[in-house]
């Protein structure tokens, strides 16, 4: 076969363009670059200048990989080969990298059938290939995480199954029997199949009425750890009830959230021991009675001898049994959740001290074995001493709660609160001599409650001195309970009683609806209550206006939920409002006959001078016009305050699909606002119990707003929603923004933001004070959210039904 061949560049342009992948053609035993296009040579990391060269001359990093032979293969043979996702080291950005190709190497043949040359086309498939083997990876260590999981599970299994103590794992508030090692079935007196995936008291019934239930419930409930020596258990075993001594702990287990999800119990049964040292207690009296009989006769001196004998042997056995009980005590101990130590003798020295209770103290083990005041001199001066001293006296527990102390830690002095217990230990003649001490830290619970009682009372002290009347509902019941000052608002005697529906029914009945809906949706959804509404005395009916502000609270983890609420009074400050709207209200009155003649002869006038040929007439009556019409809206604005005040704007609630209202503003509000573009981007058909007119006004009103103070930016979006039993209306604006200062004043009357921005634009700051009376009247909430300089966007929520 020659080395040597040559195609014109029609050819080999036409052979190039039969693929659009990266396209090479090669030539002769050497592999000759007879032609590539651009996407080859990207892939190679070359330039034209390799054209004419060998392969592997060309593209030198190809030495040593089987390209070359697979080509000379293909020239010799004519069978093609076909390769996907083959690795290859190629140059790219400097670096030798493996990439992945899927490739086609075709002999070309002339008209004759002889191989003239080689096609090679190959396209890039590296990223898919990367993330096969990434996927392959991640697969195999999510297998070898999971049988980790599964060997550790395992291994916490073979534990408790081999453990030399009784021990159990319940699930669940029925305390299902999840897992119970040998020793905790035969104590149970159960097989297996017995108790297994079982409530604990279904596989036991005789526990149910032996208090064991509160034990556990207790435990499940609080969290708290309960631990008891020697308590007296009947067990079923075999088909008999048997007496039976215990020493066990209850522990709770908790989830990954920290949430108890059942609990753990370790038990030893002692009734051998119990019984042995009750057997004890029995032979010392036979052997008293023995020793008055030799007493008595010399002639059964003998058999009372081998009597004692045998006995002092049983005794032996019984001391042996008392040893183990007490090492096996003893690790109960160390492994108690609670903090333990005992104390041996007058001398206080300490004989036992677990871990916790070492950590609880700041100390080390090098304690055990001295006397409590060469390992604890700090409590020299505090009441432990005599408090220890006491128990060797009277022989009583001695119980305390919250009990200061102050502890040395690191040489540093720490003041903390304890709950304890001093246990008498008693020899067999009712004499102290030792006491056990279990204890548990409560300084933080203390010091937050100290906390709490001090804020309360500070609280107190304020509304006192504000002489603000205070109450309290509970949610579930509707229990209401009212302080002093709020009775005597609502015309009650201080020792009456005075249940929620008399304190709503005392309210002026043109307020009482709308107060009692507020409150209902104050609970319902979370909407702070404000409000202003007089009362009627009961006893002196006198007529009391206050304003009231309340929330929801919720207490003892949020099973228990409460509205409170404070009032005080504002009866002379609603009298100035109400003189003050009153002469609003008339001079409005007066001022509309006037306005409205102004209004007739200006449109009148509009109307002549359609055609006339004098343009600053026509101008100036147009811009009259304008003015009158803001003199009326400024007027009826004064009216609707006038008389929403007054207590004559009524709410009348009926069913409308509010898209559509929003719609009928929009279009009515986009006839004379030339200059922006308002979109409503969303708002699906929700129908709502609301009064039709004024929830239109309301939108109106922040659409007039968003106008006024957005002159530079054109586009206005209005959007609407469900949420929940709620549906909730938005209007952002792109205009000056408002300051957080100004934030929280919005809505109160006549307030108005003051700035150079703002001193052009007209108004008294009575729409969004209305706005927000009529929102809140339907027992919905208006707020708005505001980036000065970038737009502000208002929002309001109303209940759906």
């Amino acid at each position: 076969m020659s080395n040597s061949f040559s195609l014109d560049k029609d050819q080999i342009l036409e052979v190039l363009s039969l693929s659009q992948n990266a396209t090479a053609i090669y030539a002769g035993d050497n592999i000759i670059v007879q032609s590539a296009n651009d996407a080859m040579l990207a892939f190679w990391g070359k330039d034209r200048s390799i054209i004419g060269k060998p392969l592997e001359e060309a593209v030198p990093e190809l030495k040593g990989q089987p390209f070359k032979k697979m080509l000379q293969e293909v020239l010799r043979t004519g069978v093609s080969n076909i390769g996907n996702a083959i690795p290859a080291t190629l140059m790219v950005d400097g670096k030798l990298q493996i990439s992945y190709y899927n490739y086609q190497y075709r002999a070309i043949k002339d008209q004759s059938g002889k191989i003239y040359c080689i096609l090679h086309t190959a396209s890039d498939v590296t990223e898919k290939e990367l993330n096969k083997i990434a996927l392959k990876k991640a697969k195999e260590q999510e297998e070898a995480q999971t049988k980790a999981l599964l060997e550790s599970e395992r291994n916490l299994r073979r534990f408790i199954l081999q453990a030399p103590v009784a021990i159990a794992l319940f699930k669940g508030p029925d305390f299902i029997v999840e897992i119970a090692n040998n020793r905790a079935l035969e104590l149970w007196g159960r097989n297996l199949e017995e108790v297994s995936k079982k409530p604990i008291l279904e596989a036991m019934p005789e526990l149910k009425s032996q208090g064991i239930k509160q034990l556990l419930d207790n435990v499940y409930t609080t969290g708290e750890t309960f631990s008891a020596t020697e308590l007296p258990v009947k067990i079923l075993r075999n088909g008999k009830y048997v007496n039976a001594y215990v020493n066990f702990i209850y522990e709770a287990q908790y989830d990954a959230q920290g949430n108890i999800n059942g609990l753990m119990t370790i038990g030893t049964e002692v009734t051998d021991e119990v019984l042995a040292r009750k057997s004890i207690e029995q032979s010392s009296g036979e052997q008293l009675a023995l020793n008055e009989e030799l007493q008595a006769s010399n002639e059964a001196l003998i058999a009372i001898n081998e009597e004692l004998t045998e006995t002092q042997a049983y005794l032996q056995q019984i001391v042996d049994a008392l040893e183990e009980s007490e090492s096996r005590f003893r690790y109960l101990v160390q492994q108690a959740p609670v903090a333990i130590f005992i104390l041996n003798g007058r001398s206080l020295r300490i004989e036992t001290m677990n871990n916790l209770m070492l950590k609880m103290l700041g100390k080390t083990a090098d304690i055990v074995g001295k006397t409590y005041i060469e390992a604890l001199p700090e409590f020299v001066d505090q009441l432990f001493f005599k408090l220890l001293d006491n128990i060797f006296d009277t022989g009583e527990t001695f119980y305390g709660n919250e009990v200061k102390a102050v502890i040395e830690f690191d040489g540093i002095l720490k003041e903390g609160y304890y709950n304890f217990t001093y246990q008498p230990i008693k020899d067999n003649n009712g004499i102290t001599n030792g006491i056990i001490c279990v204890s548990v830290d409560v300084t933080e619970q203390v010091n937050a409650r100290k906390k709490v009682e001090r804020a309360e009372e500070s609280l107190r002290m304020a509304v006192d001195a504000a002489e603000l009347g205070s109450y309290y509902i509970n949610v579930v019941d509707r229990i209401f309970v009212p302080s002093p000052k709020l009775k005597e608002f609502f015309g009650y005697a201080p020792g009456e009683e005075v249940p929620y529906e008399a304190a709503i029914n005392q309210i002026h009945p043109d307020y009482r609806q709308a107060a009692a809906d507020m409150v209902e949706a104050a609970i319902t959804y979370g909407i702070k209550f404000d409000m202003e509404y007089p009362i009627i005395g009961h006893n002196d009916g006198k007529v009391r206006w206050v304003r009231g502000l309340g929330t929801v609270q919720h207490d003892n983890n949020g099973i228990d939920t409460y509205f409170t609420g404070i009032l005080h009074e504002i009866t002379e400050k609603k009298q100035d409002e109400m003189r003050k709207n009153d002469f609003i209200g008339m001079v409005s009155h007066e001022l509309k006959t006037p306005l409205t003649s102004l209004t007739a002869i200006v449109q009148v006038m509009n109307a002549k001078l359609k055609y006339s040929d004098d343009p600053f007439i026509a101008n100036a009556m147009g811009k009259a016009n304008i003015q009158v019409k803001k003199m009326s809206n400024m007027i009826n604005g004064f009216l609707n305050i006038s008389r929403l005040e007054s207590g004559k704007i009524f709410i009348e609630k009926n069913i409308f699909e509010i898209d559509a209202l929003i719609l009928e503003v929009i279009d009515e509000i986009q006839m004379t606002a030339f200059m922006h573009s308002i979109s409503l981007v969303s708002c699906p058909p929700i129908k709502v119990n609301a009064d039709r007119d004024k929830i239109g006004s309301v939108i109106s009103n922040l659409l007039t707003n968003a106008i006024k103070y957005s002159p530079k930016a054109q586009q206005i979006i209005v959007n609407c929603e469900k949420i929940g039993n709620t549906v909730q209306v938005s209007i952002k604006d792109e205009g000056m923004g408002i300051k957080p200062d100004d934030l929280d004043k919005l809505f109160d009357r006549y307030y108005r933001v003051e700035s150079k921005h703002t001193s052009h634009i007209s108004g008294f700051g009575i729409g969004l004070y209305l706005s927000a009376e009529i929102v809140q009247r339907h027992g919905g909430k208006i707020w708005a959210e505001s980036e000065s300089g970038v737009g502000s966007t208002f929002y309001f929520i109303l209940p759906l039904s």
